[in-house]
């Protein structure tokens, strides 16, 4: 895929991976346009990148459908949607079970945010027998986030849709990459490009952009931005029984070392 001169849609663009995403979109002379939910920070981001901007909270689907519109108003088509917004559980959990509402919210910005995409935006790209859906979800997806289980179900889900996006809609020219990354340096674990933390475990935002468009470029399906995930998910599937294990072993040991199951404490366990 040549990325020149290609309309494409970036969510969370205001910060993080987002934002290093529509620096390498725009490097490659594409025409990008980022949305997010945080106002102030969009506007910066897009003034300093030069770039369009939208307001959108994903987890609304009015929200969603107005952003794709207003896209399609200033560029006429969407070349490609990178839907790349994305939240973790932040609520009290009783027995490591999130309440409800956090279980609504979660769900409805990893997973639905990719729903509402594509029901706006496929309808345009069929007709013009091309488009590509860039959904940035997590190696969660394929190896589960400990402590965070509608976090790790959502992005189950997410993976699980964007296969079917792909299987129904191949023949009329739409392509669908699925991203499933391991621990980045965003404000989600509580750091940035200013403040990145190097650690084997983590990765930089502009490291994870360059191997997610890599992988875009070669149109690929299921996109990596390490190694590890790709070992791990194959140790987990040819034993299940012994992988569950491990994993009850790693979550006892950072309880009985830290206390905290919250993302930012988990991704430091990790073996290379």
């Amino acid at each position: 895929m040549d990325l020149r001169n290609k309309n494409i849609v970036v969510t969370g663009g205001a910060s993080g991976l987002g934002k290093a995403l529509a620096v390498e979109f725009l490097k490659k002379e594409a025409n990008v346009l980022i949305s997010d939910i945080d106002r102030k920070n969009l506007k910066i981001t897009a003034n300093n990148l030069d770039c369009e901007f939208d307001f959108c909270d994903v987890s609304k689907e009015q929200d969603v459908q107005n952003l794709v519109e207003r896209a399609f108003k200033r560029f006429g088509y969407i070349d490609i949607f990178c839907s790349n917004a994305g939240v973790v559980s932040k609520l009290k959990k009783i027995n490591f079970i999130e309440e409800n509402n956090c279980w609504e919210n979660t769900l409805s910005v990893n997973l639905m945010s990719h729903v509402y995409a594509a029901k706006y935006v496929l309808p345009n790209m069929i007709n013009r027998n091309q488009g590509y859906f860039l959904q940035i979800i997590s190696a969660a997806a394929l190896l589960s986030q400990i402590g965070d289980s509608a976090y790790s179900a959502s992005k189950s889900a997410a993976l699980s849709f964007a296969e079917s996006l792909a299987i129904n809609n191949g023949h009329l020219g739409i392509k669908v990459s699925a991203v499933c990354p391991q621990y980045i340096a965003t404000p989600m674990l509580g750091m940035d490009e200013d403040n990145f933390t190097k650690n084997k475990n983590l990765i930089s935002t502009q490291t994870a952009a360059r191997r997610i468009i890599k992988g875009l470029i070669e149109e690929r399906f299921l996109i990596f931005t390490d190694n590890k995930t790709n070992k791990l998910f194959k140790k987990k599937s040819e034993n299940y029984e012994s992988w569950i294990i491990g994993m009850q072993k790693l979550k006892q040991k950072i309880l009985e070392e830290t206390s905290d199951l919250k993302i930012n404490t988990v991704y430091k366990f990790l073996k290379n």
